[in-house]
Parts: C-alpha cells; structure tokens; sequence
C-alpha cells in the first residue's frame, strides 16, 4: 500500500499486475481489499491488467474528513488524477461501481483525457437522491451491514469488520448532498463507454438510457442480480468487462 497528500488529505493506494492500467473505484463503505475478496484482482491480473486500487476519500485507510465540502465531485475526481500523476501514468482504463461509479463518471467530466475505457456499473449521470444512504447512516453501521446482507446474502467477516472501522461522520458527509444531473456535461466525452447493472436493481432503468443518451456507450444487463449482487458475483460481469477492455464484442 501506499499513500499520497492532496492538500490535506491523503489518499491511500495499492498497484499490482502488469500491463494496460486499469483504475478500481469502490462503492460506499468499502475499500480496497474488497476487490480481492470478490474475484476481481486475480481474474483481472490475469487478464494482463495493472491495477489501481485506490480508498476513496473518506474510506479505508485515506482521510476521512467530516466536511461535506470535502466530497465535492471535482476533489474526488482530482484524487485520481493525482494517483495516476504518482505512478506516471497518463491515460488509464477506469472500472467504477456505484459510489465509485459516480467517481468515475466526473473523472471522465473534469479529467476526460485521462481516461481511455470508462466503465460504470450501477451508476448514472442524470441525478439521484441520496435519501437512502442518509437515513441508513442515521440508523448506524451494524444497521447499515445488515441492509448490506439483506441485499446480497452473507458477507465475509472481513468485509464487516471494515464497515464498523468506518468513521460514521465521514461517511455521512460523503452522502449529505444529493448527486446532481450531470449528462450534459459529459455529452461530448468520446471515449469508448460500458453502463452495466443488475436486472433487479431499482436504477437499472436509468443506468440502461446511458446506453440511449451517449453516443456509442454500450449497456450490460446483468440477469438476476440487484445493485450489491451484480458487484459481488464478479464471475457473472467480468468475463464481459474484460471483453470491452480488450475491445472485443459483448
């Protein structure tokens, strides 16, 4: 692991494998050590990537400030850019999925050109509330993994284990404002785009018009998964992820 000051925050991050860069951008609560603990480290090295996996403000072992000015879309968005500036790397393939989805959306808004492949996976552009995520944290992390389990059955201790080191303040300030529609402004990002989500998950539908509103952006149903399970079964994703990394038909 290692680690890099933006001002005063630091942002933790690790690299392995070798190859054709590839970003991870994790969703709520979590960090980095959850990507091995899915599958997605081992299949993905082994496909040939160099993986980024960075703890996004707020989680893990980067800062956790409680102010919701922190979370702005444009300073996440610059804590990419400032990992890929410290490893030398100029243009990167990006894998978001929720929280980490939104990430990588307003990295290709504020940074486009450091970006080759952008993949986002239940995650949109066109506005959410985040009344969900604020009355989860009002009930509290033990509550929150309950929710977690409800969703997408029983998780590692490990992962648990992580939820409850989380700083509650943080991740309430990293929800406290709703996301913004912010489509047009990515109208003219060319690069070649993938929107997956669950078939039961509630943004689906909105996740799917991506496919619609960008030009030459693809869209990947994922059967029978809801929002955590369409991450977390990463043997029915990333043998089609990897395929639009490498460029090949889904």
């Amino acid at each position: 692991m290692d680690t890099i000051r933006i001002g005063d925050v630091v942002i933790r991050y690790a690299t392995t494998g070798s190859g054709a860069p590839l970003v991870l951008l994790h969703g709520f609560s979590d960090q980095i050590e959850s990507w091995s603990e899915m599958g997605y480290v081992e299949t993905l090295t082994e496909a040939g990537r160099r993986l980024v996996l960075i703890d996004q403000r707020g989680h893990g072992g980067s800062s956790r400030p409680h102010e919701v000015d922190a979370y702005r879309p444009e300073a996440r968005a610059a804590d990419v850019v400032a990992v890929l500036d410290a490893l030398g790397i100029i243009r990167a393939d990006v894998l978001g999925y929720s929280m980490g989805g939104w990430g990588a959306l307003n990295l290709a808004r504020y940074h486009p050109a450091r970006i080759d492949r952008l993949i986002v996976g239940g995650c949109h552009p066109f506005g959410q509330s985040m009344a969900f995520y604020r009355e989860a944290m009002e009930a509290g992390l033990d509550r929150w993994i309950d929710l977690v389990e409800h969703l997408a059955g029983t998780m590692p201790e490990a992962w648990k284990e992580r939820v409850r080191r989380n700083d509650i303040d943080a991740l309430r300030a990293a929800v406290a404002e709703d996301r913004p529609d912010i489509s047009a402004a990515l109208a003219d990002f060319a690069r070649p785009r993938l929107f997956y989500a669950g078939g039961d998950d509630p943004l689906h539908d909105a996740v799917a018009r991506c496919a619609s509103f960008f030009a030459d952006a693809r869209f990947l149903e994922v059967s029978g998964c809801n929002h955590l399970t369409a991450l977390t079964h990463a043997d029915l994703v990333l043998p089609e992820l990897i395929a639009f990394l490498e460029g090949r038909k889904l």
